[in-house]
């Protein structure tokens, strides 16, 4: 049976006033900033979206991005302990005041990667879990092609490198998809561990985990030359928004500019959600030749629409055969539910049987006989 398209979980469709784009209708005080949803190509909003820019300390991002993926995948656990070379323990800016030669175990490192980009961590996660820099400087450009932000690294902790800010909402959005990025991003206040019970209290910079609602992280980074840049994440009615903010003037004016982005977003967007995974669509459908009637369609997947809060209503209909015709697999699509606005078909939603429908027509039945007869030897 051919295979029905289906729909990849959330599809965004976004229907905005004419000259909604070019008229900033939020007021971000920044050079440059974007909004992003996740799963979706173009921004929401931006401006100066796609200038590289001199980002401070978000310069380590992919490199903490790296690592995250490389405890969620095991390749490094938590309880691992790891050697502090001379190189990790002279890395200026913010620190975990961690000592060459010292052991500790990787979950402590990854707490200070995370909540304060302590470079000091993130070299020596890099060092022991891949081996060298040089060799963690490779898997970090392997994370950017993959993501398709291009931009050349000197080293792990992207010393030098710029980013727009449209780059830095794609790394954010693989951030906040990170379950071990979430875990400490949107924690406050922290501390760690060393041998000897020696303990370094952590303080996360990011003040919108604790006064914007939904906010659960990702990262922020100042210098006195490039401003007061940051990466956010907020989630709201199980809709995920991402926004970055480069080189406001103050660290006030930074979180002042990501709220008004995501006040944007949530004032002027709605979920609407189609179907659930297990969910019936269409009950009863009649199915013929069957050993029943009729049988449930059911989508296998959650799906929902982003629209504009002045968008119409979302019509559906059925591109199912009427009736079907047995025998029919829970396990392979029969049609699917297409869904439109204003006319328009925006997505489809694979439809399957919820059990399989076993064939009484008569040929059928003339076969199982003669397969019968033939396997008791004629």
């Amino acid at each position: 049976m051919r295979r029905f398209v289906s729909l990849v979980l959330t599809v965004f469709v976004l229907l905005l006033p004419v000259g909604t784009w070019g008229e900033e209708p939020v007021s971000a005080d920044a050079p440059a900033w974007c909004l992003m949803l996740p799963g979706r190509e173009e921004p929401l909003l931006d401006k100066k979206g796609t200038e590289p820019m001199a980002v401070a300390g978000l310069r380590k991002l992919p490199a903490v991005l790296t690592l995250c993926r490389a405890f969620d995948s095991g390749l490094i656990q938590e309880s691992t302990g790891m050697q502090v070379s001379p190189r990790a323990a002279s890395i200026p800016g913010p620190t975990a005041f961690l000592e060459s030669g010292e052991r500790i175990e990787a979950g402590e490192l990854l707490k200070a990667a995370v909540m304060i980009s302590a470079g000091d961590a993130i070299v020596t996660l890099g060092e022991n879990a891949f081996g060298s820099e040089s060799v963690f400087l490779n898997n970090i450009m392997v994370t950017l092609k993959e993501l398709g932000v291009d931009r050349p690294l000197s080293d792990c902790l992207g010393t030098g490198t710029t980013f727009s800010a449209q780059d830095l909402c794609v790394l954010g959005a693989a951030a906040a998809k990170s379950e071990h990025f979430c875990r400490w991003s949107g924690q406050y206040r922290e501390h760690i561990i060393h041998a000897g019970a020696r303990e370094t209290e952590l303080v996360n910079a990011n003040r919108m985990i604790r006064s914007y609602s939904g906010c659960f992280g990702l990262m922020t980074g100042s210098q006195k030359e490039e401003g007061y840049s940051g990466v956010f994440a907020v989630k709201r009615q199980d809709v995920v928004y991402v926004a970055a903010v480069v080189g406001a003037k103050s660290s006030e004016a930074r979180f002042a500019a990501a709220g008004s982005l995501f006040d944007y977003a949530f004032a002027t967007f709605q979920p609407v959600r189609l179907t659930g995974a297990g969910e019936v669509v269409a009950p009863d459908w009649p199915v013929l030749y069957g050993d029943v009637p009729a049988v449930d369609l059911v989508a296998h997947e959650d799906a929902s629409l982003l629209l504009s809060k002045q968008a119409g209503k979302v019509d559906r209909r059925m591109d199912v055969p009427d009736p079907l015709t047995a025998p029919l697999s829970a396990a392979e699509p029969v049609g699917s539910a297409v869904f439109s606005l204003g006319g328009e078909e925006v997505c489809s939603v694979a439809l399957y049987p919820a059990a399989d429908v076993i064939s009484h027509s008569l040929l059928d039945l003339l076969r199982r006989i003669g397969a019968d007869y033939l396997r008791l030897g004629g």
